[in-house]
């Protein structure tokens, strides 16, 4: 899996562009699942041929589908994190994280597997209630440095962060790497 990252500082705001494309045989085999779902329901719906138009189709739509790199977009003012993309079906709309809201932010593995793909890793925002995904498909590496610029960008905004994260002067890196 390749993800590629772009950081355009802008006037009042930064934004991050992420798009992150699966390997060749994850699209082939989403494919083939994919038509073969089809051919075992047309067996039992459809007669004649069918059954392999409808199952080459959805092997075609379904290659078409994951051969297409997932992308999201954050874009941080000093009041709020705007997170747009495809990247998932739970995050198809845009989503809105205000920055008073935001106790630190940080780098999260991934939860889930392959079968149940749960929340995808990357940066997140922990919040005075819960979570929130603003940036998926980064390794801990790419989020220190967009951390690193946002803090550059908002200097007052990683003071606070430091005051409430658990880690204090590490909160950058989760407390897993040494500071530099």
């Amino acid at each position: 899996m390749a993800t590629h990252y772009h950081i355009q500082e802008l006037r009042e705001s930064l934004r991050i562009s992420v798009s992150h494309k699966s390997v060749w045989w994850e699209q082939v085999l989403a494919a083939g699942i994919a038509g073969a779902a089809v051919w075992l329901v047309s067996v039992a719906l459809l007669n004649g041929r069918w059954k392999l138009v409808s199952s080459v189709l959805a092997a075609v739509l379904s290659f078409i589908a994951a051969v297409r790199p997932k992308r999201a977009r954050l874009t941080i003012t000093n009041v709020e994190f705007l997170t747009q993309g495809n990247f998932s079906t739970r995050f198809r709309a845009p989503q809105t994280v205000c920055i008073g809201d935001v106790r630190w932010l940080e780098y999260q593995e991934g939860s889930g597997t392959e079968d149940s793909p749960g929340d995808p890793g990357g940066l997140y925002a922990v919040l005075t209630r819960g979570k929130a995904c603003l940036l998926p498909f980064l390794t801990e590496a790419q989020t220190i440095e967009i951390i690193t610029q946002i803090e550059k960008k908002f200097p007052g905004l990683a003071e606070r962060w430091r005051a409430e994260s658990p880690f204090n002067a590490h909160f950058l890196t989760l407390g897993l790497a040494k500071a530099k």
